[in-house]
């Protein structure tokens, strides 16, 4: 509540904080906003053990760190305050539009309140569909007032208890396991091998949907929202540090709770389980405050984003909304975006599916026009920017309601087909200020 009254008004403020985030804040919201899905992480590594690591772990290292290096200075240099206002000003409008909408589905808290919704049940015995909607709605109310500043403040005491909670279980969960032979023993062979038993494709598919990080809005808006280019690239420098070290923890709880509940019914509620098995009463409760800190600041951070993309940059665009008028549109937005995660959670009740199934479908349509509009050497014009685009997304979904096995690559191929097209039948527009 402080950092909703101590904001300015005016759109700026409410999406980017006055553009004023220190290092200390920078990494304080970036790390727990961006690991956010928690609960998925359990889920993954109680079924497919350390993979965990190279999957959801190491690909997000790699190009959080090559958008440190190549993206940074060029995000920072642009006009404008989100993904689409960057796509309008070197495609046009329908881009814009089309992006927004690419963006808010990507930036979709259902994965997040999916989770909540999970602890939720765990700790209340509610129904999952009250859990998941109550939760939803009071990250709206949250936001509704403070924009990222509202989210900011949070995110400095979600930082610290996510790691609290991990470093609290750990010693219980590896003394019950019966430490290091005991895990060894008790775990699958395939949990210890670098894939989990899955098929190298699976690797490449995860790996390609870690490109998600260079689309990735949030990255987007807390790059444009730190002081200066300098804090933005040491600060995600600084996360990936942090992450590394959240990763081990996460994936070690993981293999202990495989170790020690190998035939739990619902791998999502990994974590939880493993706290009930293995915590003292007042323990757990920290442990689950741990878990719930980085989804918590996730859910705010996608919410905060989805809102953005559909009330002011979509919604926004096609009726000519004045600036002025932005920002309680995209209070409106928050609404929306909100029920759009609890019709999808509760649809699609597991974190990995549909991180795999919004990755694989969104993302092609957003990689190539959005990276080329960074560079003048890549650049196309503004009917090519849509087409890729369109072909993009159109063309991966499509692939992935027919049963593909690949409907990333397949999205990807055709968005860059028409990016290659339009590097050969036109001249790039000057990108507009």
């Amino acid at each position: 509540m402080r950092a909703a009254r101590a904001r300015s008004p005016g759109a700026e403020d409410y999406i980017l904080a006055g553009r004023a985030l220190s290092l200390p804040s920078f990494v304080a919201t970036l790390v727990p906003s961006f690991f956010g899905g928690t609960l998925g992480v359990g889920e993954y590594a109680w079924r497919y053990g350390v993979s965990n690591w190279l999957v959801q772990g190491v690909p997000y290292y790699f190009f959080a760190l090559a958008y440190a290096v190549w993206l940074v200075p060029r995000v920072r240099a642009r006009p404008g305050l989100t993904i689409p206002d960057h796509l309008e000003a070197c495609y046009g409008k329908p881009a814009a539009v089309l992006g927004a909408l690419l963006v808010f589905v990507l930036a979709s808290p259902a994965d997040e309140v999916l989770m909540l919704g999970t602890l939720g049940r765990w700790a209340t015995g509610w129904p999952l569909a009250s859990c998941v909607t109550a939760l939803a709605a009071g990250t709206a109310l949250l936001l509704w007032r403070g924009g990222l500043r509202a989210d900011v403040g949070a995110n400095r005491l979600e930082f610290v208890v996510m790691y609290l909670g991990f470093a609290v279980i750990l010693p219980f969960a590896f003394t019950a396991a019966g430490g290091f032979s005991g895990i060894s023993a008790a775990l699958p062979r395939e949990h210890l091998a670098p894939l989990g038993g899955q098929p190298p494709s699976a690797l490449v598919g995860w790996w390609l949907i870690a490109l998600w990080t260079f689309v990735d809005p949030g990255f987007h808006q807390r790059v444009l929202a730190a002081k200066d280019e300098r804090t933005a690239r040491i600060g995600i420098a600084v996360s990936v540090a942090f992450w590394c070290l959240f990763d081990s923890m996460t994936t070690s709880a993981g293999l202990m709770a495989r170790a020690r509940l190998p035939d739990l019914a619902e791998p999502l509620a990994a974590y939880p389980a493993l706290a009930e098995a293995v915590l003292p009463g007042m323990l757990k409760g920290v442990f689950i405050a741990g878990v719930a800190s980085s989804t918590l600041a996730a859910t705010a951070s996608t919410t905060l984003l989805a809102a953005v993309s559909l009330g002011r940059d979509a919604a926004g665009r096609l009726a000519g909304i004045p600036s002025e008028r932005a920002e309680a549109w995209t209070r409106w937005g928050l609404l929306a975006s909100s029920a759009l995660a609890v019709v999808l959670a509760l649809s699609l009740p597991s974190v990995v599916a549909l991180w795999y199934m919004v990755g694989s479908c969104v993302i092609p349509g957003l990689l190539v026009p959005l990276v080329a509009s960074y560079s003048q050497a890549l650049r196309i014009g503004p009917k090519a920017g849509f087409l890729s685009s369109l072909a993009g997304v159109g063309t991966a979904t499509a692939s992935w309601a027919l049963g593909s096995e690949a409907p990333f690559l397949s999205g990807l191929a055709a968005s860059l087909v028409v990016w290659a097209l339009g590097r050969l039948t036109a001249r790039p527009a000057p990108a507009r200020p």
